[in-house]
């Protein structure tokens, strides 16, 4: 009897041995594994944050938050947004925008990837926001959309830097099949993006409530503000989610434009690729894109990460708009059927 219970209490023992080695080596990676297991620029792909399907820098890395940064920040008593004033007066308000810029100062990576970004896509968002008349600040919706990423996935399926579920690309006029996913084509889905926000601005008349409903969709918006009389989004109870987004547009906007203010560096693109756009007309049946770079002296790889939205080395009939690298002529090229 006293033999098995040795025996047993050596295996219990063992076993607790190995948990506890296992336990202990995944929690003392080195930060080279980290980084070995990570994608393009840092970002692990599939992670989920904050709800909105990004990739999170730092699930084995510690946050590297100045304490001094963090008992420094300061909330100004007014601003605006959108060309609408805050509510900077509310201690609620302002203790909102606060948590946004600690939990955002808490990945300092990620807004020094947004700044590092930004010249491969804001310009454009900036040039049709102002050619629609919308306020620039509207940018920062992709920003905490997408982290401006182009091929940013959630895990309910939105796609793209303004994050369009299928059902609500398709319906303005962003083509999402196996073969061509327009919520990652950057200008189209900038278009898409911005109909519906003045879909919603004209709907509810205010820029943060049409920005609640773009987050939680519009009807249910439009069901609270019956149900509770309240047309405020500052005192309309709604998701969690949505009550952060406004508090959260705010602490990108506040960290994007002065980043020395929170202790984080400007970083700047080693690279901003140099592209035009050129037609891929498919006349009959379909084309081999590999074939069509190889012809027109396009590195196929380059194609392909200048153009996220095709999704398929095989085009079906059709014209396509695509990016091509600068030194290509901007002729309009043309692949006969296979």
């Amino acid at each position: 009897m006293g033999g098995r219970i040795t025996i047993i209490t050596m295996a219990l023992v063992a076993a607790f041995l190995l948990v506890l080695a296992l336990f202990g080596v995944r929690n003392t990676l080195p930060d080279e594994v980290a980084w070995e297991t990570l994608g393009d620029e840092g970002m692990a792909v599939g992670e989920g944050y904050l709800g909105a399907g990004l990739a999170a820098v730092d699930p084995l890395m510690p946050p590297h938050v100045n304490p001094q940064v963090v008992a420094g920040i300061e909330i100004p008593e007014s601003g605006e947004i959108f060309g609408q004033p805050l509510p900077l007066h509310r201690p609620d308000f302002r203790e909102a925008v606060a948590y946004e810029i600690l939990i955002t100062l808490s990945r300092p990576m990620m807004p020094m990837l947004w700044m590092r970004r930004a010249p491969t896509i804001l310009p454009m968002i900036e040039k049709k926001l102002d050619a629609a008349g919308f306020p620039d600040d509207l940018k920062y919706v992709a920003v905490i959309e997408s982290d401006l990423i182009l091929t940013a996935t959630s895990p309910a399926g939105a796609r793209g830097p303004w994050q369009f579920i299928r059902a609500t690309g398709r319906r303005y006029g962003l083509r999402v099949d196996r073969y061509v996913d327009e919520r990652m084509n950057p200008e189209k889905s900038t278009d898409a993006a911005i109909a519906y926000l003045g879909e919603l601005r004209e709907e509810f008349s205010d820029w943060f409530l049409a920005l609640a409903a773009y987050n939680a969709g519009e009807n249910r918006v439009a069901k609270r503000i019956e149900e509770t009389d309240v047309s405020s989004y500052f005192d309309l109870y709604l998701p969690r989610e949505t009550r952060r987004y406004i508090p959260r547009i705010v602490a990108a906007k506040w960290i994007f434009e002065d980043p020395e203010k929170y202790g984080l560096v400007r970083l700047e693109p080693l690279h901003v690729p140099e592209y035009r756009f050129v037609e891929v007309k498919v006349p009959r049946s379909r084309a081999n894109l590999v074939k069509v770079a190889r012809e027109h002296d396009v590195v196929y790889s380059r194609l392909r990460r200048l153009n996220p939205h095709i999704l398929s080395a095989t085009l079906p009939r059709g014209v396509y708009r695509l990016r091509v690298p600068v030194e290509i002529s901007p002729e309009v090229l043309a692949q006969p059927d296979e």
